[in-house]
């Protein structure tokens, strides 16, 4: 079984937001899917993911969609602090 899904998130800080997990990309979490990053416009961040089957598919998500909150979550901090 093949299975597909993509999200696309906006936020004012997209780019910086991919810019940090661009690093990401290059390790390897699963031999049974793969990730794909990318912007569109300035303010869209898309994560579309590929995997073997639904347990793949489901660990993959929660990891980037961790990653992506965590960036987020860095970004809201030290905007709250640097002001």
């Amino acid at each position: 079984m093949k299975l597909f899904a993509e999200f696309a998130f906006e936020t004012e800080t997209a780019e910086t937001v991919y810019m940090a997990l661009l690093p990401e990309l290059d390790d390897s979490f699963s031999q049974r899917s793969a990730i794909g990053l990318s912007l569109e416009d300035k303010n869209k961040l898309v994560l579309s993911v590929k995997a073997e089957d639904a347990v793949s598919l489901r660990s993959a998500l929660n990891t980037w969609f961790r990653l992506i909150q965590i960036a987020q979550e860095v970004l809201e901090t030290t905007y709250e602090v640097s002001c």
